[in-house]
This record gives structure tokens, C-alpha cells and sequence, in this order.
């Protein structure tokens, strides 16, 4: 690892073998400047054959799922089941940071690239294993995709309706949650191998780190045996959920004392709310059937960002529930340059999320577009580990690259 200072992460290389849950944390770490090589399959990373895909019309390189979380990326195809293409692995395992698979466990030991191997070959690496359940305990061979952990580490039994069933939630929450713990967990091997000169496995469970995002209820229930249950929006103060508007809904939460005598000269004084036991957030829940008219009507009255700056201008916590087009278009987002424009070279110009943190000295950049397959073979196989045209082309006609 050598330092560039324009870059965080500058100097680092990532060498990553994601499919799924591990995607972000190589994104995460490309954003900041590392140097991360997706290694893919000669046939493509699964991931290319994810949708939605440009125009509704499939291809490897026309997935905007892939697209969305290769930014900064560079790509190499490589067969890790083939021995020459093993061998070549291990030549760059020699020079890089930090590895990340998102494998079952055991599949890098059936290749002979588990960690105790790599570490003898590169006592710096940094292998951060992304599996469902860890690398050990009675789970670890269990198959889970995203709902699975979402399910098992206790978030989607406090989602939904109260009187439903639990729902499930979009954007593949326990994958994207799996892959920033990963993050954290490789700045820390890499700020500790300072100290050290030493890398070491991080080991990334899914289960756990859905668990995790859980914590305050499963400790509460270590304490209490008190189990939460579902509330759909409704928050334990009244009112606090969401409400209807003229052209969609907003996130209303009238907490504390202050909020509610606010919030009531918004209303307009009504004499029924102000007797001073509705200053209690515990009263107004227990008679939120006694609000919510009186809420709704008000709501009903305005848009959601008419409601917003009103609630906001009184102090009190009120958002629109934006759809991915709000969002899109939010003016706040483009004056942080936060939605950012990127020239793909097969589907041409796209707007992409930028980082949701900001450093002053070495600020996150999108400098490339997500990777076509293989398009830095030359670069790394040839003008890295030396391999001529000749062998490159010979690599490719046995199905090694």
C-alpha cells in the first residue's frame, strides 16, 4: 500500500470476487480511491444478468443493476476453476490488499484459495469473506439470499402492519448492509496492518448484520422479554406516521411538548386538543383514533412539500415520502452534486448515486463507468504480470480468461 494523498484509499488494490451481498463493499472502497478488479467468470459476473436492463432489452453489459454497483471497477475474466487460471490468481494475490468473496463457505477452500493458503503467499493480505451465516456455527451451510437474513436476523418480524403478516423489504437491505460492515471491517484490518505489517480474515455474516441493525429490541427483550411488535409507521408518540396528502404522503412526528404546541397553531387551535394531557406523547397514543381525523383533514389540505415547510418551519420533524423520481429530482441532492452523470460506453449517458459521506481532503469520486467484461485483461494480464498477446489469446481459447 503506498500513500496518495488526492485519494483515501489511494495505492490500495482490491481484488473482488462478489456476486451478490458483497458488491457495495467493493464500490464502497473503489469510491475512495482503491483500485478494485472485479475478477469475473469468462462468461460474466451473474450479476450482468440481473435486471432492470437498459431498454428493457438484456445483455452483459446492458444491466443497470451490474452498472449501479461496479462504478470505478476495472475487469478481468479469470477461471479459478481451471489450475492456470489458479495460478494466475495467485500471482496477483501477491500484489493486492485485500480480497473480497461473497462465496458459500468452503468454495474458496475447494480451490485452493482459502485464507491460510493466500496468507502464505501475501502475509499482508486482507480477505473479507461475506457469507450468510459466518464461516462457522451450525448455519454455515445454509442457503440465503437477501430474504432470508432480512427474515432470520429479526428485522422483517417487526415490519408490516400490526394484525398482518410480517413484510419483507426492497433493495436487498441485508446485502447492502453485509457489504458496509464488510467495509468497516477491512479500513480497520488495513489501519491495524499499519501497526502490524500483517493482514487478516474478516469474517461477515449476514445474519448478524441484519442483527445487528436490530440491536436495541433484541436487548430490550435480554432485559425484559419484551418483544416489539408491529406498527406499521405508527411511532409510539401521536402523531407520528405517515399521512396522506394532496399528491402522495409525508412522515409526520410530533414528539415532544414543544412539537405538539407547534404543531397545534398549525391546526389552527382546535379546542378539543388543548386540554394540557395531550402535551403527553403516551396520552395521544392511547387516543390517536381521537387525532388522526383531525390530522388527515389538515394533510389532505396540502401538497407534501407544502406540509413540509410548514411542519420544518416550526420546528417539527416532517419529510416527504419521496418515490425514486422525487428523489431524482430533488434539488437538495444536485446542489451536493449527490445524483451525478456518467457516460457508459454501451448505454450511453447515466445518472448514478454518488457517496453518502463526504471527505474534505480526499473526497469520493466516480472516475469510470462500470467495467465491460474483461476490458483490462491486457492491461493487468499483459502489462502487469508480462504475459504476450500470444499467451493471452491462448489463455482465452482454453477457457482460462
Amino acid at each position: 500500500m503506498t500513500n496518495k494523498p488526492d485519494r483515501a484509499l489511494g495505492g490500495v488494490r482490491v481484488l473482488d470476487l462478489t456476486e451478490d451481498r458483497g458488491l457495495y463493499a467493493g464500490k464502497l472502497l473503489a469510491d475512495l480511491g482503491a483500485e478494485v478488479i472485479k475478477v469475473e467468470n469468462p462468461d460474466g459476473s451473474e450479476a450482468r444478468r440481473i435486471g432492470p436492463f437498459k431498454e428493457d432489452v438484456p445483455g452483459l453489459e446492458r444491466s443497470l443493476y451490474f452498472i449501479n454497483f461496479n462504478t470505478n471497477k476495472k475487469s478481468i475474466t479469470l477461471n479459478l476453476h481451471s489450475p492456470a487460471g489458479r495460478d494466475i490468481f495467485k500471482q496477483l494475490v501477491q500484489r493486492s490488499d485485500v480480497l473480497t468473496e461473497d462465496f458459500e463457505p468452503d468454495v474458496m477452500k475447494s480451490m485452493g484459495l482459502d485464507y491460510p493458503v493466500l496468507r502464505e503467499l501475501n502475509k499482508r493480505i486482507i480477505v473479507a469473506s461475506l457469507t450468510g451465516f459466518g464461516q462457522d456455527g451450525p448455519y454455515r451451510n445454509y442457503k440465503a439470499p437477501d430474504i432470508v437474513s432480512f427474515a432470520m436476523g429479526g428485522i422483517m418480524y417487526i415490519s408490516g402492519e400490526p394484525e398482518r403478516a410480517p413484510v419483507t423489504a426492497p433493495c436487498e437491505q441485508s446485502y447492502q448492509a453485509t457489504s458496509i460492515m464488510a467495509f468497516f471491517g477491512i479500513l480497520a484490518a488495513l489501519y491495524q496492518r499499519l501497526s502490524t505489517g500483517e493482514g487478516q480474515l474478516v469474517d461477515v455474516s449476514a445474519h448478524e448484520a441484519m442483527a445487528a441493525l436490530n440491536e436495541e429490541l433484541i436487548m430490550r427483550y435480554s432485559l425484559t422479554f419484551e418483544i416489539e411488535e408491529r406498527c406499521g409507521s405508527q411511532h409510539k408518540s401521536s402523531p407520528a406516521r405517515i399521512y396522506p396528502c394532496k399528491d402522495g404522503h409525508v412522515h409526520l412526528v410530533v414528539l415532544w411538548p414543544h412539537h405538539w404546541m407547534n404543531f397545534l397553531e398549525l391546526l389552527g387551535n382546535p379546542e378539543l386538543l388543548m386540554d394540557t394531557a395531550w402535551l403527553d406523547p403516551a396520552f395521544r397514543r392511547i387516543n390517536t383514533d381521537l387525532i388522526d381525523p383531525i390530522i388527515t383533514e389538515f394533510t389532505m389540505s396540502y401538497t407534501k412539500k407544502e406540509i413540509t415547510e410548514l411542519c420544518q418551519a416550526k420546528q417539527i420533524p416532517c419529510t416527504p415520502v419521496n418515490s425514486p423520481a422525487d428523489c431524482s429530482d430533488d434539488p437538495h441532492m444536485k446542489e451536493r452534486d449527490f445524483i451525478i452523470e456518467i457516460e457508459h460506453p454501451v448505454i450511453g449517458q447515466h445518472r448514478y448515486l454518488g457517496s453518502p459521506y463526504r471527505l474534505s481532503e480526499t473526497p469520493c469520486q466516480i472516475n469510470r463507468p462500470a467495467p465491460l467484461l474483461g476490458q483490462h485483461n491486457e492491461e493487468i494480464y499483459c502489462g502487469e504480470l508480462g504475459f504476450s498477446d500470444k499467451e493471452l489469446a491462448q489463455f482465452k481459447a482454453e477457457g482460462v480468461i
